[in-house]
């Protein structure tokens, strides 16, 4: 190992460079280097033989500087000595990040950074703050720093936010995280990494790692001879039957889960079903379709002994598909290794709360009703925003086309 002070990052204007000091490790196979920033910043023409030449006017306090901040570098190497820390590139880096941390865990500057941000909208401090607390999950409770954060890190954490935990403690970690959302996820931690990076507190290298990018997963809608399927089933249990109901409520209506399990008598009059949407705040009317009016009048026009939790409904979806036959699959897109694998899996075990209000969409759009009146049942605020249903029902009658050329081919 050497050490040297080159002058570095020279302006092709001014001639002013900063002085940094190279630790070069040499091995039999690999060469790897480390820089430490000092605080000279001099003229090219005042930097000789490695070091501030007498023509510059305060030559001796420069190079008294520069002494110093080479004692701080050996205190370091010292210091990995007396502990029994082999002296390599990734040892020195990761030392020295923590003592540039002031021995803050990562969380602690994370908190630190959320606390800064008087300028953000609320939503963006729940979705830091949503970030941090699923970091310390995955940390198990334990500090973690900067240096930490490889490729390894980021992909472990990848496979973490895919995974669902339907008995943890807090309940906004218990579901898995789309690929889209695992995106953002990490959109929100580098922007915490280039805050503490402009400060100088941590170095650039996170900039070089491969983050999960972010791409639309095909979503899963019921085919209509799959609809026809699951309403000639029978559930063995009357816990099934009336998540049945309500999955079917969904599908005649178009509604998000929310919503569905808010109706009463107070919403249906003049033939309409009339809800004001959770999310949204829309005033949503939909026609009564008959068998919706026969689920109604079955619970008395009152669905809210039917509510249950998200994660339970969501369980209880995926038996119930796998129990009336339903045993086609479709594609599903996840991360492993920092890498987008496409695969195949069975449609229960994809099935959600959304499924029904998706599958209501896409099959309306196949029925050729128009945009417009959809959006006005459904509750969108825009056209675009049902330009992805748009998408789904068109692959699906391309798929039912490919049935139809096997049907005529000729051979």
């Amino acid at each position: 190992m050497t050490i040297r002070p080159y002058l570095q990052n020279i302006s092709k204007k001014t001639g002013l460079g900063t002085v940094y000091y190279i630790l070069d490790f040499l091995n039999p196979s690999t060469r790897e280097t480390v820089q430490f920033k000092t605080t000279v910043k001099i003229e090219k023409k005042h930097w000789k033989k490695n070091k501030v030449s007498t023509s510059h006017p305060s030559h001796y306090e420069l190079n008294d500087s520069l002494n110093t901040e080479l004692q701080e570098i050996h205190k370091i190497l010292n210091e990995l000595r007396i502990r029994s820390i082999p002296i390599n590139a990734t040892n020195v880096k990761n030392y020295r990040q923590v003592e540039k941390e002031g021995e803050k865990d990562f969380i602690s500057l994370a908190k630190e950074y959320i606390a800064l941000r008087t300028d953000a909208k609320p939503r963006m401090i729940e979705k830091l703050v949503n970030l941090v607390t699923r970091l310390e999950d995955f940390s198990g409770g334990k500090k973690f720093y900067y240096s930490q954060i490889t490729q390894k890190w980021i992909n472990d954490f990848t496979l973490y936010l895919q995974q669902e935990r339907p008995d943890h403690p807090n309940k906004n970690l218990r579901k898995s995280q789309q690929p889209s959302t695992i995106h953002k996820t990490f959109s929100f931690l580098r922007q915490i990494l280039n805050h503490y990076n402009k400060l100088d507190i941590i170095d650039a290298k996170y900039k070089n790692l491969n983050y999960p990018r972010a791409f639309k997963q095909k979503q899963m809608v019921l085919l209509e001879d799959e609809i026809r399927t699951l309403l000639e089933f029978q559930p063995p249990r009357e816990s099934l039957q009336r998540v049945k109901d309500l999955a079917m409520v969904q599908l005649f209506t178009g509604l998000r889960y929310s919503d569905a399990v808010k109706i009463n008598k107070t919403n249906v009059f003049n033939g309409q079903l009339s809800i004001t949407a959770v999310k949204t705040n829309q005033n949503i009317h939909i026609p009564l379709h008959p068998a919706l009016k026969t689920l109604l009048e079955k619970y008395d026009y009152d669905l809210t002994p039917l509510m249950i939790s998200n994660q339970k409904y969501n369980d209880h979806l995926k038996t119930l598909i796998q129990m009336s036959g339903i045993d086609s699959k479709a594609e599903h897109i996840y991360f492993e290794n920092g890498k987008q694998v496409t695969t195949q899996r069975f449609k229960y075990e994809l099935v959600g709360s959304h499924t029904f209000r998706r599958t209501f969409i896409t099959n309306a759009i196949i029925k050729g009703i128009p945009l417009h009146v959809i959006q006005s049942i459904t509750g969108h605020t825009t056209l675009k925003q049902l330009s992805e249903y748009v998408n789904i029902a068109d692959a699906i009658k391309e798929q039912e086309m490919n049935k139809l050329n096997g049907l005529f081919s000729v051979g």
